[in-house]
């Protein structure tokens, strides 16, 4: 089902998708109820030609059509700065209102890898490509996608949260994984969502705050991922939707704004730009993975 932008207080649509390198229709086999992608477009060289993001957010979003995805894209903040994004982001604006099932992701995991920001440079870019691109349509979705990693207790962006807090977004979404392996040591593969302290992190200076000021927030998760030893994934997968009924049922029965549920969780089963296939859901992971997905689809 397409993100719910409406009032996330009262009407409690849930998205659920399984990001993998393949059209929606092979996904839709494996995960009836996902419905939701994602599309990554790497940044464009110094002086590059902004349309060229503009063509392929178009491109990336087509075959999600009757779903629903989030592209995301990486403008250089002094290109930015300049006014040279201005006009091909009012046009993308403009072209989202035909397209409201697209949301769009500014500098996705902005705290951390090659092309990382400090918090300052972030909310710059932010807010100014949010504003443009509304002012292209005011009921455009425009998503921080922050990276559980830097949101850790030892993490750049929770040594200095306060820029990060006041980035205003239509959506905050969250990169989250739990998995060891060589090249990765950032967090156990048992970790479930509550136990996470890069989430847990995050959720504490982003999302508990606007929630306890009574803002309608939207917020979730714009990637999931598990690797390790199959049997503990699918365990972990079972455990953190056993987890999230329980957040659901909460909310239910008190309605309170500080127990709102997550309305987007987007699993990931990719190799991804580093080709580490321990990410790719197999065997039990994989019907883990359509269980829950089948169970949030629900709500």
């Amino acid at each position: 089902m397409p993100v719910n932008p409406t009032n996330a207080v009262i009407d409690r649509a849930v998205s659920v998708g399984v990001h993998e390198d393949a059209l929606p229709p092979s996904t839709r086999e494996r995960y009836p109820a996902a419905r939701i992608g994602r599309g990554f477009i790497p940044p464009l060289p110094p002086g590059g030609d902004p349309r060229k993001v503009f063509d392929r957010i178009r491109e990336l979003a087509r075959p999600w059509e009757g779903g629903g995805v989030y592209v995301s894209y990486k403008p250089a903040p002094r290109e930015v700065a300049a006014g040279r994004w201005a006009a091909v982001h009012r046009e993308i604006g403009a072209w989202l209102e035909r397209h409201p099932w697209v949301g769009i992701i500014v500098h996705h995991e902005p705290e951390g890898g090659e092309h990382r920001l400090d918090g300052e440079t972030f909310r710059a870019v932010f807010d100014r490509s949010r504003n443009e691109i509304k002012t292209g349509w005011p009921g455009a979705r425009v998503a921080y996608c922050a990276m559980a990693y830097q949101w850790r207790p030892a993490g750049r962006a929770a040594q200095d949260p306060g820029p990060w807090r006041r980035v205003v977004a239509d959506e905050y979404l969250c990169d989250v994984y739990s998995g060891m392996n060589e090249n990765n040591g950032a967090f156990p593969a048992h970790l479930i969502l509550p136990e996470h302290p890069g989430f847990m992190g995050w959720f504490a200076a982003i999302v508990r705050p606007r929630l306890a000021a009574g803002a309608a927030v939207t917020y979730g998760l714009g990637e999931r991922g598990f690797m390790g030893d199959d049997g503990l994934r699918a365990a972990t997968i079972r455990r953190e939707s056993a987890w999230l009924a329980t957040v659901f049922d909460r909310y239910a029965a008190d309605r309170k704004p500080l127990d709102l549920p997550p309305s987007v969780y987007l699993a990931w089963s990719s190799v991804g730009r580093e080709d580490e296939k321990g990410w790719l859901l197999t065997d039990d992971s994989a019907v883990a993975m359509r269980e829950l997905t089948d169970d949030l689809a629900r709500h």
